[in-house]
């Protein structure tokens, strides 16, 4: 069984895994995802193998409707035995899953938890939450991460130990298939593209000094900025440069879109765990350039899928976009790296490493 109970924020990640475990050959699964979850009616499509659970709408909701969590642990407990289910595998820590979840063990049937962060980030306000996800992260038979970088905070803070983590990779996320256009020619502008929940971490402030000192050089770009959060000093820098700025949650469809408008996508963190804006570039075949930080350094090949920057300040930056942008040989490599390159970062492969893992299969 895979288990994705949040509400929002992962569910393009959780229905293609969804459809990617409906493909294994000799397995059975079982896909249990919230009714509350914002893209719930895509789950219908799975029949009698999705397991649905009422959980809650708001973030307040955790406390006010925790008398719900009984009920679902024995619901949960009964699909279990009556599938005669060998593994569980929760896709991102969900507050209820913690108080869940581990007591599968004493069905012996196995959990595993894909743990997406180590630490909390900058500007996240999910500190207590994180606390008690990583209080029950231990009572997992196995930790799956997304990145080396992610696997080795959890060892070396003791959240887990060593022997029971094991780092895959992030898989590409499909949000429209399209082959990218090549590098615009002539007098046509380069679209750089900012995308993601809109926190400090995330470099916003860094981005614009990036793009500053590219105009100053006399480079034309043009930018965008997509997704929900704070832009607060950097809202007038945004207008001042032209910006098309959608501040709020898009959906998959709105997704889809921008990543067809621009030529790169941007990712100028500061500190990362991995990146899911660099798995949907990559899915929609679209060159990433991104500051050498966190797990972003195992998902980005410098010159193959993407451009590295040198450093993480605005001057590499601009280095790294300069470079793409000036060399339209460089970056249809990279396009057709990206595709060429795309089973070995498949959702199917991915799913497949999960189950291989969670069924002991060696």
């Amino acid at each position: 069984m895979f288990i994705y109970w949040g509400r929002r924020g992962l569910t393009q990640f959780a229905l293609e895994v969804a459809q990617a475990a409906c493909r294994l050959p000799d397995v059975s699964t079982v896909f249990s995802v919230s009714r509350q979850n914002e893209s719930f009616p895509a789950f219908l499509g799975f029949g009698p193998t999705l397991f649905p659970v009422d959980t809650f709408q708001h973030g307040y909701g955790a406390a006010t409707q925790a008398w719900r969590i009984p009920l679902l642990r024995q619901r949960l407990l009964t699909r279990l035995r009556d599938d005669n289910t060998q593994a569980v595998i929760e896709l991102m820590p969900h507050i209820w899953g913690s108080f869940i979840l581990p007591s599968v063990r004493a069905r012996g049937v196995r959990y595993l938890r894909i743990v997406h962060d180590a630490d909390r980030h900058p500007g996240d306000k999910s500190g207590l939450v994180n606390y008690v996800l990583h209080r029950s992260t231990k009572r997992a038979d196995l930790v799956l991460t997304l990145s080396q970088a992610v696997a080795e905070r959890l060892v070396a803070t003791g959240r887990a130990p060593v022997s029971k983590v094991v780092s895959l990779f992030h898989p590409d996320l499909s949000y429209s298939v399209v082959s990218k256009p090549y590098l615009p020619a002539g007098n046509q502008p380069f679209r750089l593209l900012m995308m993601g929940r809109l926190l400090p971490y995330k470099g916003l402030p860094l981005f614009l000094d990036a793009v500053n000192t590219l105009r100053a050089k006399g480079l034309n770009v043009q930018i965008g900025v997509f997704g929900q959060g704070e832009l607060g000093e950097s809202a007038d820098r945004l207008s001042l440069l032209g910006a098309e700025v959608v501040n709020r949650w898009l959906d998959t469809s709105e997704i889809a879109a921008a990543l067809a408008r621009y030529d790169v996508m941007v990712v100028s963190h500061t500190e990362a765990s991995q990146s899911g804006v660099v798995a949907m570039a990559l899915g929609f075949g679209l060159p990433v350039v991104a500051t050498p930080v966190g797990g972003l350094v195992e998902q980005i090949i410098d010159g193959h899928t993407g451009v590295l920057a040198r450093r993480v300040d605005a001057t590499a930056l601009a280095e790294a976009i300069q470079r793409l942008l000036l060399d339209q040989k460089l970056y249809r490599a990279i396009c057709e790296t990206i595709k060429r390159t795309r089973d070995k970062r498949s959702m199917q492969r991915f799913v497949e490493a999960c189950v291989a893992h969670a069924l002991q299969i060696r």
